[in-house]
């Protein structure tokens, strides 16, 4: 597999761009994943809360996903902001993490849509998006909210609260919405 980007290897950092996702490719402990944003850092959520992290300082192996279609600089500055929304406004949430996760598909479900219409409520009121969130919720949703339309083809058609990172990989791999652009390796 090609390796897409590698600190400190003489490949150039601009070749990431705002809106690609990072998933860790490790299959014996639990992923993580997080979102490329306009200043080359990734948002992501950890343990120690929701966190900004310059790309060079990333240190997982990881799959590097883009939308199939390049963002236009609209979709790009919607999707920023609703991460760093998110970033300065959540708190890491490690019951989500365990227990919903862990028992779920995360496919979407029927609350999901009136769950979103108050997430896009709290967000065009700057109440701060939602209160707990994970590294793969956080990612969803940055997708799920950059447009009010769920017919969006960038639109995961996942439930992120309800979701584990490896989850997340299989559903972008098998979409034909998004690119597997290789690996990052730290």
């Amino acid at each position: 597999m090609a390796v897409f980007y590698q600190p400190n290897s003489g490949q150039k950092r601009v070749t990431l761009k705002a809106g690609d996702l990072l998933i860790n490719t490790s299959t014996f402990k639990p992923a993580h994943c997080g979102i490329v944003v306009k200043n080359q850092d990734i948002i992501h959520a950890t343990n120690k809360g929701i966190v900004s992290t310059d790309i060079d300082m990333w240190g997982q192996e990881a799959d590097l996903f883009r939308p199939a279609v390049d963002l236009s600089d609209e979709d790009a500055d919607a999707i920023d902001g609703i991460a760093n929304e998110i970033k300065d406004s959540a708190r890491y949430g490690l019951g989500r993490a365990v227990f919903k996760s862990t028992f779920s598909l995360g496919y979407a479900g029927s609350g999901l849509q009136k769950r979103l219409a108050k997430y896009r409520e709290r967000l065009q009121n700057n109440q701060g998006v939602v209160k707990n969130v994970y590294c793969s919720e956080l990612v969803i949703l940055c997708y799920q909210l950059f447009r009010d339309n769920s017919e969006h083809p960038l639109f995961i058609k996942l439930d992120g609260k309800r979701t584990w990172p490896s989850t997340l990989r299989r559903y972008l791999k098998g979409s034909i919405h998004w690119r597997h652009l290789g690996q990052y390796k730290p």
